[in-house]
């Protein structure tokens, strides 16, 4: 006879799990400011357990749970997008963009008067009065107004704010000026001849502000050419691309090497569950069925919500660790920049690697000294070794051997040998260290 037994052996193994959650915060992780901006816009369309309260005044959002069938939110006034930053129209991204840009320039009181200035602006991205103007209607001191309509001005499209057509052309001029690639009678031209460069008679206008005719045709094609007279933020085809800036890193200003990073328009800090919509969810005012729509709708909420917080966090987390091993690259510029792998990061915050590379995907970083770079710009090798070697021989306090650079080039990320030192500082034109003084 044959007797058959059965043994039952408890075991434990790890069961990895792609939970919703997890997918909403990667598709959320991966996304710049503007798209984040636009799937906000939709979620608070879409759900109305949603809210976005404006500071200081009315909630937007939020519609009541007793008549929320399905119906759209009701539209606000015409001015509530310039009232905060919290929302953004889905159709007006650019100024969104150059709003939630110029905001990082600005404390938090000026950042409600640049809103304010943007939605002033007429079709051509004028500003009536220009800053004079507006100091005087909202009886602000005109520096304050000043200082709003440049951090507009950095943000935007070359010429927005410009008080006509004079000033728009010669602020875009100024960004040609100051690269050496304007004629010099342009300036000229702009100011004191503007109606007579709609002409065809170059030798008249030649004649009239005695400067030779081909430097009166030159500099007049170069405005019809390179130059207009708008800087609307709704061009089909702007004379700058319009682009976000995702992270600010900036020393803390007390002297130290601490680094601060803020997440631009960070959304995680501007919405909430509606109050309304979290105590129906709870309590038993609604009919069951009703209170089980409440219910998901504010458990969608909280999730939409956590995954934004975790977003954000984690941005944090992975440009504070960069900026912070790249410091000297941020104060001394691309000679400085050290290597940085997204594995290296993964590893130092226990994250994943595909976590670092979608954080860091198509985000745009401002550095303390204002440029905005990549920020990817962070990580990878250093700079070219020949970059990095006149550099060092640049600051050195005495004169350097071949030895002592190459060693300085390993700890920089270069690791090259002593003679390849004294190839490269041949080719350079850099003579021996007995030789420089």
């Amino acid at each position: 006879m044959t007797t058959l037994t059965t043994t039952l052996s408890p075991s434990l193994h790890a069961e990895h799990r792609v939970t919703h959650a997890l997918v909403e915060y990667s598709e959320l992780l991966i996304c710049p400011l503007d798209e984040i901006q636009r799937r906000v816009a939709r979620e608070l369309e879409r759900n109305p357990a949603l809210d976005a309260p404006d500071p200081g005044g009315p909630a937007r959002g939020g519609r009541s749970p007793v008549t929320a069938a399905g119906g759209a939110r009701p539209p606000g006034p015409a001015s509530d997008r310039y009232l905060s930053m919290d929302v953004v129209d889905p159709g007006s991204v650019a100024d969104a963009v150059v709003l939630t840009d110029a905001a990082a320039r600005l404390d938090e009181p000026d950042r409600a008067l640049a809103a304010w200035i943007l939605g002033d602006l007429d079709s051509r991205g004028f500003l009536e009065g220009g800053a004079a103007g507006v100091a005087d209607r909202l009886g602000l001191p005109a520096e304050r107004v000043t200082r709003v309509v440049e951090a507009l001005r950095a943000a935007g499209p070359p010429g927005l704010c410009a008080a006509d057509a004079v000033e728009c052309l010669l602020l875009q001029l100024a960004r040609y000026e100051r690269a050496g690639q304007a004629p010099p009678l342009a300036r000229r031209l702009i100011r004191e001849h503007l109606a007579d460069l709609g002409g065809d008679s170059v030798r008249r206008l030649a004649a009239t502000v005695g400067a030779p005719v081909p430097e009166v045709r030159a500099a007049r094609d170069f405005i019809r050419t390179r130059l207009r007279p708008w800087a609307a933020l709704d061009d089909p085809a702007p004379a700058v691309t319009v682009a976000a800036t995702d992270l600010v890193v900036r020393f803390a200003g007390d002297g130290t090497d601490e680094l601060e990073v803020e997440i631009v328009g960070d959304p995680a800090s501007r919405l909430r569950v509606d109050p309304l919509w979290a105590r129906l969810a709870e309590g038993p005012v609604l009919p069951a069925p009703q209170r089980r729509t409440v219910r998901e709708h504010a458990r969608q909420a909280r999730s939409f919500l956590a995954a934004l917080q975790e977003r954000a966090d984690t941005l944090r987390r992975i440009a504070g660790y960069a900026a912070g091993r790249q410091r000297r690259y941020l104060r001394e510029g691309a000679a400085a920049h050290l290597p940085l792998t997204r594995a290296e990061v993964a590893d130092a915050l226990n994250l994943h690697e595909s976590t670092v590379s979608r954080a860091v995907s198509g985000k745009r970083l401002r550095l303390p000294d204002g440029r905005v770079v990549p920020f990817s710009a962070l990580f990878g090798a250093t700079g070219s070794v020949h970059t990095v070697l006149k550099a060092v021989i640049a600051a050195e306090q005495r004169p350097l051997s071949d030895a002592d650079l190459a060693a300085e080039l390993h700890r920089r990320g270069h690791p090259v040998a002593r003679r390849t030192v004294a190839k490269y500082r041949r080719e350079l034109g850099i003579p021996a260290h007995g030789r420089r003084s």
